[in-house]
C-alpha cells in the first residue's frame, strides 16, 4: 500500500525540479523533462506571483506546410508568420492556435496538483477528483496538447498543427538554479532577478497578446527580452546572412546561443532565434523552454464550476452536470489522457457524450422508411405474380379418319 501523498496549499508553494524549474511530482525521483534528479529536498517555489500563475512550455512545435516536418518555436509567435527551422520556409501561421494552446497551459497551471483543489480553489466549490490534470504534481509532470484541424472561412483555409507540452513550475536562474523573483510592471513588462547572484532581465509582451489570450500577462523567453541590444544583420559577398555586434560591428558566433557576448567590446547582444539557428547546419538545435504568465481562473476551472467538462467540445452539452460525468475512462495502459497526445486525441479521460435524441429519432425514421419500402416492393411483386393469368391449356387435336 502506497503512503498518502502530502498535499500543499497554494500559499506554501510547489516542489520544483532543481534543473529546469518545472513541477517535481512526489512519486518520481527525477524530472520527466530534463532528467535531473530531485534529490532528498527539492526546492520549493511559489509557482505564481499574486494571482498570476507560471506555466513552462518545454515542448513547442508546428508542422511545416512545405517539408512536412515538425519545427520548433522559441516563444509565443503572434506575428502571423513562422519560419521552419528545417527547410527555412517562412509561412503563414494562424495565431488563433495560441488561444487554444495558452488556454491549455492555463488549465494545467491552475488545475494541477499536488493540492487536489489546484492553485486557484474557490471557497465552497470543491473540484477534487474532477480535473484530468489533478495528478500532475503527484504522479505526472506535464500535459501535451496536439492541435489537428483545418479552418475554412472567408480568409481561406488554415491548418492548425501546433503541439505544446506544458508543466506548472517556477522559472530558475540559469546560473544559480534558484527560483527567480518575478515582478509584473505597467506596460506589460516582466522583470526577473536572481536573489543569489542578482542577475536581472526584462521581458516585453507581444502587442497583440491581449486579443489572442486576455489572461496572458507576460512571456519569459529569450525572444521577448528587451534589456539587451539586438544584434545587427549582415550579408556577406556570397549572400549568406550573418550577425554582428550592435556596438562595434564585429562578427558574432550566433550559433553558440541567442545571448552572445562580443569578444572585442564585451557587449552582450540578443541574436534573434531564427537568425541564430540559420548559422547551424543540419538538424535544428533544441529550443530552450519558455514561461508564460497567466492570470486568474483558467477556462477549465470555470467550466468545472459551471458543472461542465474541461473538454473544449463540451461547451454545448447540458448532460455533464453530475459527478459521474467527470470520471475518466481508463486508457489501455492506465496512463491518463493528458500524458500522451495520441490518447488525448482518442478521447481518453474525457466524459462520454450521451447519444443525441434527435439522432435517434432520425435513425429510427430512416429504418422505418427503409422497412416500409422493402415491404412495398415485396407486396408489389407478390400482387404482380397473382395477376398474371396462367397460360391456356392446349388440348390436343382429335385424330380423324383418313378419307
Amino acid at each position: 500500500m502506497q503512503p498518502a501523498l502530502p498535499a500543499m496549499s497554494p500559499a506554501s508553494g510547489i516542489r520544483v525540479c532543481p534543473g529546469c524549474g518545472i513541477i517535481a511530482p512526489f512519486a518520481r525521483a527525477e524530472c520527466g523533462a530534463c532528467k535531473t534528479p530531485f534529490g532528498p529536498t527539492p526546492p520549493v517555489a511559489a509557482g505564481r506571483v499574486g494571482s498570476v500563475l507560471f506555466a513552462c512550455i518545454h515542448g513547442c512545435e508546428f508542422k511545416c506546410s512545405a517539408c512536412g516536418m515538425q519545427s520548433p518555436l522559441a516563444s509565443v509567435e503572434l506575428g502571423g508568420q513562422v519560419e521552419c527551422m528545417r527547410c527555412g520556409l517562412v509561412q503563414s501561421f494562424d495565431v488563433a492556435q495560441w488561444t487554444d494552446a495558452l488556454g491549455h497551459a492555463h488549465d494545467v497551471a491552475d488545475l494541477s496538483g499536488p493540492n487536489p483543489e489546484g492553485q486557484n480553489p474557490v471557497p465552497g466549490r470543491p473540484l477534487a477528483g474532477k480535473s484530468v490534470h489533478g495528478r500532475i504534481g503527484t504522479e505526472f509532470t506535464s500535459s501535451t496538447k496536439t492541435q489537428n484541424g483545418m479552418i475554412m472561412d472567408a480568409r481561406g483555409t488554415r491548418h492548425h498543427t501546433l503541439k505544446t507540452t506544458v508543466s506548472p513550475g517556477h522559472p530558475l536562474c540559469t546560473t544559480c538554479h534558484v527560483p527567480l523573483e518575478v515582478v509584473l510592471e505597467a506596460g506589460a513588462v516582466t522583470r526577473t532577478r536572481c536573489p543569489q547572484c542578482n542577475d536581472g532581465a526584462t521581458y516585453g509582451l507581444p502587442a497583440t497578446a491581449g486579443s489572442t489570450y486576455a489572461a496572458l500577462r507576460g512571456v519569459i523567453a529569450s525572444e521577448q527580452r528587451t534589456d539587451r541590444p539586438v544584434a545587427r544583420t549582415t550579408r556577406g559577398q556570397s549572400g549568406a546572412l550573418g550577425v554582428a555586434c550592435p556596438q562595434c560591428g564585429a562578427a558574432l558566433a550566433a550559433g553558440e546561443g541567442e545571448m552572445v557576448r562580443c569578444t572585442y567590446c564585451g557587449t552582450t547582444a540578443r541574436v534573434p532565434g531564427r537568425l541564430a539557428r540559420r548559422q547551424i547546419a543540419g538538424e535544428p538545435p533544441k529550443v530552450d523552454p519558455f514561461w508564460v504568465l497567466l492570470d486568474g481562473l483558467s477556462p477549465g476551472r470555470k467550466k468545472l464550476l459551471r458543472g461542465k467538462s474541461e473538454d473544449d467540445d463540451d461547451d454545448d452539452d447540458d448532460d455533464d452536470d453530475d459527478d459521474a460525468a467527470y470520471a475518466p475512462r481508463p486508457p489501455p495502459n492506465g496512463m491518463p489522457s493528458w500524458a500522451h497526445p495520441n490518447m488525448q486525441q482518442a478521447g481518453y479521460g474525457a466524459p462520454q457524450r450521451s447519444r443525441s435524441i434527435a439522432g435517434l429519432v432520425i435513425g429510427i425514421s430512416i429504418a422505418v422508411v427503409l422497412l416500409l419500402g422493402a415491404l412495398g416492393i415485396g407486396a408489389a411483386l407478390y400482387l404482380q405474380a397473382d395477376d398474371d393469368a396462367p397460360p391456356a391449356k392446349q388440348t390436343p387435336a382429335k385424330k380423324g379418319k383418313r378419307p
